[in-house]
């Protein structure tokens, strides 16, 4: 993670350098005959024009393939410690259960670190419909407060207010014009699903749409100073009317108007107004952009710039094209892809996909799903839970489930009939309000079982690979059991197979009421059925709200059920105490738990166990 601080304070060395040497005969920020400068000013507006953002840009990809290496060599060191743990000799579990001092540091007070205390995940609100989102970690806030800090450092390096022959206020015009077009890059590159350094570089969706939020407002603030500059300059030098006689031509009204685009794209962006109407809000960012691209498009029709903001402009259509393919493929042909509804228990919704095509995809990625007759164009990101051949659930809810691996998990009959359809995917949904609370309106008045035409787009998302860790514990509250209980299924799969290093894992499913264990019962049955289970799972669900009179009881000494809320950090001290080898710690939960597991984590990385923490979560 150095190597991107190293990349960041380079970028701002290289760049600063380049503003500062003199070149050829033009200027990005507006048509020569409008400004008369010093030469000095001349010859570097000239440079910044042609050169600042293409160097920008190369260091910015540099720091991108360095970490590309880092990440190749943490692929490498995981291979090595797979290999070396999947024997019974426990010499390679203890030596791989601790880590250095340096690593146990950098990853308690910085990667893993909230920015102040313990809360990062728990949604900060003002009120039930007022929400300001969540906190980024240390590092995040750190990477996020340097990128903004070299930004400001190109703008105005170099610069005297007086007593010089350079006139600052067109260099930092030009300086933030072009900064903001060249920030158009990444920022698309983060903008979409399909971004192929999510695999690459191992970095979350959810990350990089926080740094496209962070970028966005910068570029708009950097388009905003340009502007200002502009003003500025021109009223001095030829008044009001000179800018009414401006915003005339061509060329600055162009500009103008994809400043304005800017505006609203950092205006209508804030979390609050996301949530209150999302689609609205997607199909309008949307819009801004086209606007955004194409003004600015002839505002640039003369300078360097413009071929920067087409490789943004590529970025951004190609990304929109390739996921049209995507949905039109996943969708369309051989009948079509259809979803079945089915309605749980605690306001959750089971849904069956039978794509047109076999969908391959990485335990914890997500697709998109859209029901025409429910939402119209609405797409909600969903975890697939599973996919294969199952048994329905009982919709009538009637026998209180039980995880009892003495159950059958499925129908023979059944399973020859399923044998001979279409794979399917599997999605728990729980009901909030919008695309989700009508689609468990339409499957609760439905008599019989609800069949609809639907669309999906997928699968994206990283998937963390768990194969080389000694000991595993995963964490979920309500349907965040989706994202976690495929790598229930796989990892319990490797070790009857001995193709994975684990020898412990630890199912942590923290639920509201007994109603939520119906929603995995088919499932959870298939998994407590697989070879070897016994050996190496144990399964421990804490319901919240169970009231004194309600029945619960743990079936077996590998799966237990219990009351109130899990003690986390005990939870984690008793495994990590096994010493097993390397420990990973995933959660898929609610801010209050997720931030629990968090804080639990580093203080047993404090103590000296070697654990890498991993939340998944959705953030857009």
């Amino acid at each position: 993670m150095n190597i991107i601080l190293i990349s960041l304070t380079g970028m701002a060395t290289l760049a600063a350098a380049v503003a500062e040497a003199p070149s050829g005969p033009a200027s990005f920020g507006g048509p020569p005959q409008h400004a008369v400068h010093t030469p000095a000013t001349e010859r570097l507006l000239d440079h910044v024009s042609k050169h600042l953002g293409p160097n920008y840009l190369l260091v910015a990809l540099s720091g991108t393939v360095l970490i590309f290496v880092y990440v190749s060599i943490t692929k490498l060191n995981r291979h090595v410690r797979h290999l070396t743990s999947m024997t019974d000799s426990q010499g390679p579990l203890r030596y791989f259960a601790t880590s250095s001092p340096f690593l146990r540091g950098l990853k308690r007070n910085l990667l893993y670190s909230p920015i102040l205390h313990h809360r990062r995940a728990h949604e900060i609100k003002i009120s039930q419909h007022i929400k300001l989102g969540t906190l980024p970690t240390r590092f995040q806030a750190i990477f996020i407060l340097l990128i903004i800090i070299v930004n400001i450092a190109i703008c105005t390096w170099g610069l005297s207010w007086s007593g010089s022959d350079l006139e600052p206020l067109p260099i930092i015009r030009n300086r933030s014009g072009v900064l903001s077009v060249a920030n158009m890059v990444p920022l698309m590159i983060m903008a979409t699903v399909k971004n192929p350094l999510i695999g690459l570089l191992e970095i979350s969706y959810d990350s990089f749409n926080l740094m496209h939020r962070w970028l966005g407002r910068l570029a708009a603030i950097e388009a905003i100073v340009h502007v200002i500059c502009w003003l500025i300059g021109k009223v001095e030098d030829q008044g009001w009317d000179g800018v009414k006689f401006a915003l005339q031509q061509p060329f600055i009204y162009n500009g103008a108007i994809g400043a304005v685009a800017m505006v609203l794209l950092l205006l209508h962006s804030p979390k609050m107004l996301r949530s209150w109407a999302y689609e609205v809000f997607l199909h309008a960012h949307i819009a801004f952009v086209l606007v955004l691209i194409i003004f600015l498009w002839f505002h640039l029709r003369r300078y360097t710039a413009r071929w920067i903001l087409l490789a943004a402009a590529c970025i951004w259509g190609v990304s929109r094209v390739w996921r049209l393919g995507t949905l039109l493929w996943r969708s369309f042909g051989k009948g079509g892809c259809k979803a079945e509804i089915e309605p749980l228990g605690a306001g959750a919704v089971k849904i069956t996909l039978t794509p047109p095509r076999p969908l391959h995809y990485r335990i914890g990625q997500h697709v998109y799903l859209t029901i025409p007759s429910v939402g119209l164009w609405t797409a909600h990101p969903f975890s697939i839970a599973w996919s294969g051949l199952e048994q329905s659930l009982d919709r009538s809810g009637s026998v209180r489930s039980e995880f009892n691996e003495k159950r059958p998990i499925n129908d023979q009959t059944d399973l020859e009939v399923e044998q001979r359809g279409r794979p399917t995917l599997c999605l728990l949904v729980k009901a909030h309000t919008g695309f989700t609370k009508k689609l468990l309106n339409r499957a609760l008045a439905s008599e019989t079982k609800l069949t609809l035409n639907a669309y999906i787009e997928g699968p994206y998302g990283v998937s963390h690979s768990l194969d080389s860790y000694g000991t595993v514990m995963l964490f979920a509250s309500g349907v965040g059991i989706t994202h976690q209980i495929g790598y229930v299924r796989h990892l319990v799969d490797g070790y009857a197979n001995g193709t994975v290093a684990a020898k412990r894992i630890t199912l942590v499913w923290v639920i509201p009421d007994m109603e939520c264990v119906d929603w995995i019962r088919p499932w959870m049955q298939e998994i407590l059925g697989m070879d070897r289970r016994r050996d190496i799972l144990k399964v421990l669900v804490y319901v919240t709200r169970a009231g004194l009179s309600a029945s619960i009881h743990s079936p077996n000494r590998t799966t237990s059920m219990s009351r109130g809320r899990p003690n986390v950090l005990d939870l984690i001290q008793t495994e990590a105490g096994c010493h097993a080898g390397c420990m990973a710690i995933s959660v898929c939960a609610g801010g209050g738990l997720a931030d629990g597991v968090r804080r639990a984590s580093r203080i047993m990385i404090d103590g000296g166990a070697n654990i890498d923490f991993i939340e998944e979560g959705f953030g857009w």
